[in-house]
C-alpha cells in the first residue's frame, strides 16, 4: 500500500508542477517542443515497454523461447525504419498531432479518416492498460479487483489531465528507469537461483512453437504499427529539433533490442521456476509470488512503470488528437474534460472484463492496414504527392483488409489490404486533379 501511494503521490505532484510552469496548447500538446535527445528517446522506451510487451512477452519467451525477442524486436525494426525515412519530416512538420501530418501529406479528409480509426485502436489499448494497472494494484494495496481498478486508472487520468504531454514525457524517463531495474534485479535473481534454462537455450528466430507465419505476422503487422504511431509522433514532434528528435529516436531503438532481450531471458529463467502449466500471461505473476519479498516488489514495481508509462501516453495522444483533429480546437480546459471523458470511457470498457484482447487486436490491425502502411508510403513521397481520392480509397482498402484479418483470424487478408492500399497510393502518385471547369474528375498524367 505505501509504495503504491508514494508512487501515486509522485505522479500527481508532477502533474501539478507542470500544470502551474507549463501553460498554453504548446506545453500540453507537444512538452513546448523543448525535449532533448535523452528525454526524447527514454520517454519513446518506455511509451512502447508497456505492460503487454513485458507479461505478454516473459510469457511467450517462457513458452517458445528466443523467438519472442521479437514481440518489441519487430517494434524496434519498425521504431528504425521511421527514424531512417519520416523522423526528420515528422519534426520539422510543427505539427501537435500525427493526423494534423496526415492532413499536411495527403488531405483534410484523409485526416479525419485517421483521427476516427485512431478512437477505438487507442480506447481498447487504453482498456488493456487499466486492466493490468487494476491487477497490480490489486496486489500491491489488497484492495478488491473492483476498486483498484478504478483508484489506478484515476490517478492515470488525473496526472495526465494536470500536465498533458509535459507530465507524461516527464515521468517516462524515471519509470523507464524503475522498469528496467526491477526487471535485471528478477533476472540476476533467477540466474543465481538456476541459470540452467538460459544456458540451454537456442538462439534462433524461429522453431516449431514460433513459426514463419507467426514471425511474418510479427514484423509486418506489430513492426508496422511503430511506422506511423500517434503515440511516437507525439514525442518526436516534441523535440527541440530535427537533430535531437534522430538522436532520440535511435536511442529508442537500441533500448528496444536491450529490453526485448532482457525480458526475454526473463521469461526463460521462469521456465523451472513456474510451475509447469501456468498459463504464459500469468508467468510473471506467479513468478512474484514465489521469488523473495523484496526481489518480487522490485519487479511488481517494473511491471506497474510500464503500464503507467503506456496507459498515459495513451491516454494523452487519444485526447490530443480528438480535440486537435476531430473536435479542431486547441484548448487546453476543453482536452482536460476529453481526457476525463475518454479516461472514463477506457475504465468501463475495462471493467466489461472479457472482450478487451480481442477488441484490442483488431483495432490494431485496422490501424495498421488502414492508416500506418498506406501514411508511410505517402511520407516516403513529397508532400501532396498522392491525389486524395485515391490516399481515401488506398486506406479504406486497408482498414477493410485489417478488419476481415481480425474478423477471421487470416493474415492474409491483412497482407492483401496492406498491398492494395500501396498499390493505390503508388496509382495516386500519377493521379492529378483535372482543370477548375471539371474539378470533379480525374486523370492519369
Amino acid at each position: 500500500m505505501l509504495i503504491f501511494c508514494l508512487y501515486s503521490a509522485l505522479l500527481l505532484a508532477l502533474g501539478v508542477l507542470d500544470a502551474r510552469h507549463s501553460r498554453g496548447s504548446s506545453a500540453f500538446f507537444v512538452n513546448s517542443r523543448s525535449s532533448g535527445a535523452w528525454r526524447t528517446g527514454f520517454s519513446l522506451a518506455a511509451s512502447c515497454i508497456g505492460g503487454s510487451a513485458t507479461i505478454g512477452m516473459a510469457g511467450l519467451a517462457w513458452q517458445v523461447g528466443a523467438p519472442a525477442f521479437w514481440w518489441l524486436g519487430s517494434g524496434a525494426c519498425g521504431l528504425a525504419l521511421l527514424t531512417l525515412f519520416i523522423a526528420r519530416k515528422v519534426r520539422e512538420s510543427e505539427a501537435y498531432t500525427m493526423p494534423e501530418i496526415v492532413a499536411a501529406w495527403i488531405s483534410p479528409q484523409a485526416r479525419t479518416l485517421s483521427s476516427l480509426i485512431i478512437m477505438p485502436a487507442w480506447l481498447a489499448i487504453l482498456a488493456a492498460q487499466f486492466t493490468a494497472m487494476g491487477k497490480l494494484a490489486a496486489a500491491l494495496t489488497g484492495m478488491p479487483p473492483e476498486w483498484a481498478l478504478v483508484v489506478g486508472a484515476a490517478v492515470i487520468v488525473a496526472y495526465s489531465c494536470l500536465g498533458g504531454q509535459a507530465s507524461v514525457i516527464r515521468s517516462d524517463g524515471p519509470q523507464c528507469v524503475l522498469l528496467l531495474a526491477g526487471i535485471l534485479a528478477a533476472l540476476f535473481w533467477l540466474w543465481g537461483h538456476n541459470p540452467a534454462p538460459l544456458e540451454s537455450l537456442r538462439l534462433e528466430i524461429v522453431n516449431d512453437d514460433f513459426t514463419l507465419e507467426k514471425f511474418s505476422y510479427f514484423m509486418i503487422i506489430m513492426g508496422g504499427s511503430y511506422l506511423v504511431c500517434p503515440m511516437l509522433f507525439g514525442r518526436i514532434l516534441s523535440a527541440k529539433s530535427g537533430a535531437s528528435a534522430l538522436r532520440g529516436c535511435w536511442l529508442a531503438v537500441f533500448m528496444l533490442l536491450g529490453a526485448s532481450a532482457v525480458i526475454v531471458a526473463l521469461g526463460v529463467l521462469c521456465r523451472n521456476f513456474v510451475p509447469a502449466g501456468t498459463a504464459p500471461d500469468d508467468v510473471l505473476a506467479a513468478a512474484m509470488r514465489l521469488l523473495p519479498s523484496w526481489v518480487g516488489m522490485c519487479l511488481m514495481v517494473a511491471l506497474l512503470s510500464a503500464v503507467l508509462s503506456s496507459a498515459d501516453s495513451c491516454l494523452v495522444t487519444a485526447s490530443t488528437v480528438l480535440c486537435n483533429d476531430l473536435l479542431g480546437r486547441r484548448d487546453v480546459k476543453l482536452c482536460r474534460l476529453v481526457t476525463l471523458l475518454f479516461g472514463a470511457g477506457g475504465l468501463l470498457l475495462s471493467a466489461q472484463g472479457h472482450g478487451i484482447l480481442d477488441l484490442l487486436l483488431m483495432a490494431n490491425d485496422m490501424y495498421v492496414c488502414g492508416v500506418a502502411v498506406p501514411v508511410f508510403a505517402a511520407m516516403l513521397m513529397k508532400r501532396g504527392a498522392v491525389h486524395p481520392r485515391a490516399a481515401l480509397a488506398s486506406m479504406m482498402m486497408g482498414g477493410a483488409g485489417g478488419l476481415a484479418c481480425a474478423v477471421s483470424g487470416q493474415e492474409m487478408f491483412g497482407y492483401a489490404g496492406m498491398a492494395f492500399a500501396v498499390a493505390a497510393m503508388l496509382l495516386g502518385r500519377f493521379v492529378r486533379t483535372a482543370p477548375r471547369s471539371s474539378a470533379g474528375n480525374m486523370q492519369i498524367s
